[in-house]
């Protein structure tokens, strides 16, 4: 629309630049409509366009008044009318003055309509584009003019009108006069041409928008602030939230040191403070906290032949074997007599030790000083009671204490990283929800921008951009709270925002006190059997509501699944469990997963873990096992049949045996044995929980994630038939399996939504395994000390060359052919060329540990292949490397290309699945990413052979030797975008949403 307005704005520029003067339209002129229109319904009615102001450029013309003509004039001109056989005439005569009123006389005997019916004017204001009915009156000056029947109607017309053609209908009847089909055209005198009112909406459009968007964009920014706002808030709650549960954490490292320093064993060692003639304390005992004599009389033990003597203590029965050796002195006569002992006949040797306040009992032996003579109470040792020892509450509490002091500085780190990732996580979720809106005000966005519960809203919506494009009306229907409200949004048809109905159309609602979500749907007519609608492909349009006296309940979703990272992970469906619960968890809602207890599991990453219960499901007990994994509540089922006691995941015959198992298992436990209400949502995952999604579930609905469509087609077909809502990875990956017998009769509840990286785990602002830490502000110097790293890490040159990495399991789904040929095209122009992964197939991993020794003679230090898993390498690399090549035959998602750009380094990869979906080429993908709000930021290619790959990383290898500024400012983009799970999570809630309707 707006193009054929600039296209007309400069039609008229150049006729004026031809100096070409505009003419006024005939008089008595009656051009023919293109089309008959008198058959238009009358639900097509629109109201006329609102006067448009001039432009600058526009000629100012007087507007003359319109002639009043008396009556004998109208009898006069409709005498003339009758003779020329003509049913209309017009006063004035010459023809109307847009933006005047002007009168139509129409003689019905002169035409095809009955006498006596209720005549109206149907006008169709510049070529139709506006509708409006007049009803016709009986002309009084006319009535007793012979031979005829006068009617006249009276309209003011709008400025920008320039052509008005109509027809004239009877009500009664329904019949109509068009001008024998060619409809009837009202005569101007004066009027803007087309061109003049093409010209100015064209104006008045960029205008609209231009306030539009800035107007929008300073209610983006309050609601910005309004967010960063509260995220400060929500830091300094987090900073107490680290305090609490570092506090928490301490109490219970206290409360095991306690249970083993004040245990039973402990509290019945035989303890004395003194044994006659042998040792003795002063002051009748050790003093917590206190120096205290210890005394020993060589001559009554073991050591009366040594020359010295030494004491070794310990304490609470040498609790951690921390011990301590003082050397003794013989006490003189003083000390004997301040310590009440009996000097002749013996020989007392002593010295005043240190005794812990934590201390209960002091554990101790004597020895001379070489350790070759023992006193150890016949291996028994010596125990004595502490004076004043603390209780164990006390100890605990002195313990925590104690650690807090200790760990003040860690603590202080923590808080402030921990408030810093709660602002760093409120900017990238509302950065989300703003760039969601974005996309969304192309088509449909409210003002406010947030409306507020008991208050009125106006939709604005552009058909042009929709399924409604070209359809003679808009109709808005809706409801609110996921269409749950008793009261609905009554349908309702959108009037043009702007004349000519360019652009939005709009229409008012007024929000509930209670609601907290408006839904809306758009069609092109109010009736329940419109023939077009616009819902979201499925999903509806659900704007949130602030304010609310009854806020939106969270969903409580429960992933069943046989991976989760990082205790039980193999492929990336482990990162997508814990990542996408741990972001919807954040956005309020409940999740939990269940999970297989595996033996291979890494319990060190595993929080809490006690056993709730246990059951029976075919005959097999289960144990349920409750445990938090990086902050999610899991289930942990142990049937005790052994099914997970193999020490794997994968790679066994009976995997699909064990995995229906655990299905069956996870609903039993779910049924019958979980404690609360039953979940909204069990959201399984691939085929290995795929029967989850074909079971009965009620009244819990399912939704099923495809994450490889390579294994288990069977079962993925019956969860797709089964799921009330099901996704897969990618939007192109998406597109790539919708053929698939499995996929195909499903494809109206199927959606790809983009997996996303956990920015927390990947974050080299806080990355521990890098030498400097860095942000896309110090991107240079945090990049070029993670590449001195790896490289001696590698054993490579520090010459100032690109360095390549590949970071892969080598499967020929990898492209395993095309990573070869990278590392010898890499090595060829002069780079360096790094890899780290390993080949499940022996055969393939021998080609590559040829391969590695080929690199290895011809260019040494240059290139290095590492066959093994090593996370911190892993890290090394992605922040190290300038270029990280993903070549895949075929990749669902990918999350490496996405790890790699928050570590600023430069994606190449080959154009399928998520990676295309993720990686926009610097040359030719300006327009497909904006389409998707992104800029460009790396390189890719279509082909599966050499030349393909060729011509990717030639390309990214040229620009880092010719043009370093541009490959800086390429590096620096790609750390600020946004691979998080923050908007990504979204598409799941709603689809969450649209599974429970």
């Amino acid at each position: 629309v707006v193009m054929n307005l600039m296209k007309a704005r400069d039609k008229l520029q150049q006729q004026r630049q031809q100096d070409r003067q505009p003419t006024a339209a005939a008089a008595q002129a009656v051009p023919a409509a293109a089309t008959p229109q008198a058959s238009r319904p009358a639900s097509q009615q629109t109201q006329p366009s609102p006067p448009l102001p001039a432009t600058n450029n526009q000629e100012q013309k007087p507007k003359r008044k319109p002639h009043q003509a008396d009556p004998e004039t109208i009898r006069r001109w409709a005498e003339q009318a009758i003779q020329r056989q003509q049913p209309i005439f017009t006063a004035p005569l010459n023809g109307a003055i847009a933006g005047q009123p002007a009168r139509l006389f129409y003689n019905r005997a002169a035409g095809p309509l009955p006498q006596g019916g209720a005549l109206v004017m149907k006008a169709g204001y510049n070529e139709w584009e506006d509708i409006q009915l007049h009803n016709l009156q009986q002309a009084d000056e006319l009535k007793d003019l012979n031979n005829s029947d006068w009617l006249v109607v009276e309209t003011k017309l709008p400025e920008d009108t320039w052509k008005l053609d109509f027809v004239v209908m009877d009500e009664n009847s329904g019949r109509y006069d068009n001008n024998k089909g060619q409809d009837f055209a009202l005569p101007l005198a004066e009027a803007p041409s087309q061109e003049d009112v093409l010209q100015e909406r064209a104006a008045a459009f960029q205008r609209a928008e231009q306030q539009r968007l800035q107007a929008l964009e300073q209610e983006e920014e309050k609601i910005h602030q309004q967010t960063m706002a509260a995220a400060r808030e929500a830091a300094e709650t987090a900073k107490r939230r680290y305090r609490q549960n570092r506090q928490t954490e301490w109490t219970r490292e206290a409360e095991s040191v306690v249970e083993e320093r004040r245990s039973p064993d402990v509290a019945n060692l035989p303890t004395s403070s003194r044994q006659d003639h042998l040792f003795a304390w002063s002051q009748g005992g050790p003093q917590a906290g206190h120096r205290t004599l210890l005394a020993y009389n060589r001559a009554a033990g073991p050591l009366r032949n040594s020359s010295d003597v030494s004491v070794v203590l310990g304490y609470d029965g040498w609790w951690q074997q921390d011990i301590r050796t003082e050397q003794f002195s013989r006490l003189n006569q003083q000390q004997l007599q301040e310590a009440g002992l009996q000097g002749e006949g013996h020989d007392w040797w002593g010295k005043a030790v240190e005794v812990p306040r934590t201390a209960a009992i002091i554990d101790f032996v004597f020895c001379d000083n070489a350790r070759r003579a023992w006193d150890n109470n016949r291996q028994r040792d010596f125990h004595s009671d502490v004076v004043g020892a603390l209780n164990p509450d006390q100890l605990v509490q002195h313990l925590c204490d104690m650690l807090q002091r200790e760990s003040s500085s860690e603590l202080a780190r923590g808080e402030q990283a921990a408030a810093d990732r709660t602002i760093r996580n409120a900017h990238q979720k509302a950065l989300a929800l703003k760039k969601r809106r974005a996309a969304r005000r192309q088509i449909l966005y409210t003002t406010p921008v947030a409306p507020r519960a008991g208050e009125s809203m106006e939709v604005f919506y552009n058909p042009d951009a929709t399924v409604l494009r070209g359809r003679p009306e808009t109709w808005l229907r809706g409801s609110f709270n996921r269409w749950q409200h008793p009261q609905p949004i009554q349908p309702r048809v959108m009037t043009a925002a702007l004349p000519g109905g360019v652009g939005f159309h709009r229409a008012a609602v007024q929000v509930p006190r209670d609601a907290h979500t408006v839904d809306i749907v758009l069609a092109d007519s109010g009736d329940d059997d419109a023939g077009f609608f616009d819902n979201n492909d499925g999903l509806d349009y659900h704007i949130p509501v602030t304010g609310s006296s009854h806020p939106a309940q969270p969903l409580h979703i429960v992933h069943i699944a046989v991976e989760m990272a990082p205790v039980a992970k193999v492929g990336g469906m482990g990162d997508v469990v814990t990542a996408l619960g741990r972001a919807v968890q954040d956005e309020g809602h409940r999740v939990e997963v269940i999970l297989p207890k595996y033996d291979c599991m890494d319990y060190d990453q595993v929080r809490g873990l006690k056993q709730l219960r246990d059951f029976w499901c075919g005959g097999v007990q289960v144990k349920v096992w409750e445990a938090e994994i990086e902050d999610l509540r899991t289930i942990l089922l142990e049937p005790s049949n052994g099914a997970f006691w193999v020490g794997c995941i994968y790679g066994r015959n009976d995997d699909a045996h064990r995995f229906a198992f655990f299905c069956n298992a996870a609903l039993e436990y779910l049924k019958h044995h979980a404690p609360g209400s039953r979940p909204d949502i069990l959201h399984c995952h691939d085929w290995s929980t795929a029967p989850i999604a074909y079971a009965d579930t009620h009244p819990s609905r399912s939704v099923f994630t495809l994450h490889n469509l390579n294994f288990g087609a069977d079962l993925i077909g019956r969860a797709m038939g089964g799921a009330a809502a099901a996704t897969t990875v990618s939007p192109t990956y998406a597109v790539e399996v919708s053929g698939h017998p499995a996929i195909a009769p499903h494809l109206s509840k199927f959606y790809g939504v983009r997996n996303g990286i956990d920015q927390d785990i990947w974050d080299p602002t806080s990355d521990s395994f890098l030498p400097r830490l860095y942000d896309s502000k110090s991107e240079t110097e945090g990049k070029a000390a993670a590449k001195a790293e790896l490289r001696k890490h590698m054993s490579l040159s520090s010459a100032d060359v690109p360095l390549v990495g590949v970071v892969t399991r080598l499967t020929h789904q990898k492209g395993i052919h095309l990573i070869k040929h990278a590392a010898w095209r890499t090595l060829e122009r002069g780079g360096q060329f790094v890899l780290l992964g390993s080949a499940p197939d022996p055969r393939v991993q021998g080609e590559f540990n040829a391969l590695a020794g080929d690199l290895g003679r011809q260019y040494p230090d240059r290139a290095r292949l590492w066959f093994a898993y090593d996370e911190p390498l892993s890290h090394l690399i992605y922040a190290g490397c300038d270029m990280l090549l993903v070549p895949s035959i075929f990749e669902p998602c990918g999350l490496t290309q996405m790890v790699a750009m928050r570590y600023g380094t430069v994606p190449v990869v080959r154009r399928t699945g998520g990676l295309a979906d993720t990686v926009f080429d610097v040359e030719h993908d300006d327009d497909r990413a904006s389409a998707t709000g992104m800029v460009t930021n790396g390189f890719s290619f279509d082909g599966s052979d050499a030349a393909g790959m060729d011509y990717a990383l030639n390309r990214a290898l040229s620009m880092w030797y010719n043009e370093p500024k541009a490959w800086r400012q390429l590096c620096q983009r790609v750390m600020e975008q946004d691979w998080s799970w923050a908007d990504p999570a979204l598409d799941y809630i709603e689809l969450y949403h649209k599974a429970l309707r």
